[in-house]
């Protein structure tokens, strides 16, 4: 293996390193909150059994370890979770229909095309201009 191509792998590795650190450390310091997630999210005047009809369909009544490896697992297979800050958590209280849970991936779809269109434009202007740039460099030392 080349120097560029190792250099190249070792940038990988330590990006996704990274990734999962911080996704450990995120859910840990999320764990570490005060409190009962499902009972802050439906309010005082929930009732017992929507409080236990919320854990169970997100995972809650399950051990941390569990629910972490769980999301890795899924994350690995592109199931990136449930977003809890745009779920409609009052179908759980009988105030709405359907579940009410959407995911992560249905949160980024919509931008992702934007995301993609920017990164493809950006690309080609950087890349002839900076060939060009880099010809003249050569061309003209100094």
């Amino acid at each position: 293996m080349g120097p560029v191509a190792r250099i190249v792998l070792q940038r990988l590795l330590f990006g996704v390193l990274t990734l999962f650190i911080v996704s450990l450390v995120i859910f840990v310091a999320v764990n570490l909150l005060p409190g009962d997630f499902a009972q802050a999210i439906l309010g005082q005047g929930a009732t017992p059994e929507a409080v236990e009809a919320i854990r169970r369909d997100l995972g809650l009544d399950q051990p941390p370890v569990t629910r972490y490896l769980s999301w890795l697992g899924g994350v690995l297979q592109g199931d990136l979770g449930t977003s809890f800050a745009q779920a409609n958590f009052a179908s759980f209280v009988g105030e709405g229909t359907g579940s009410g849970l959407n995911t992560v991936a249905a949160q980024i779809a919509p931008r992702f095309q934007n995301t993609l269109f920017l990164a493809g434009v950006t690309a080609c202007i950087a890349v002839p201009l900076s060939l060009i740039l880099g010809i003249l460099a050569a061309l003209y030392r100094n």
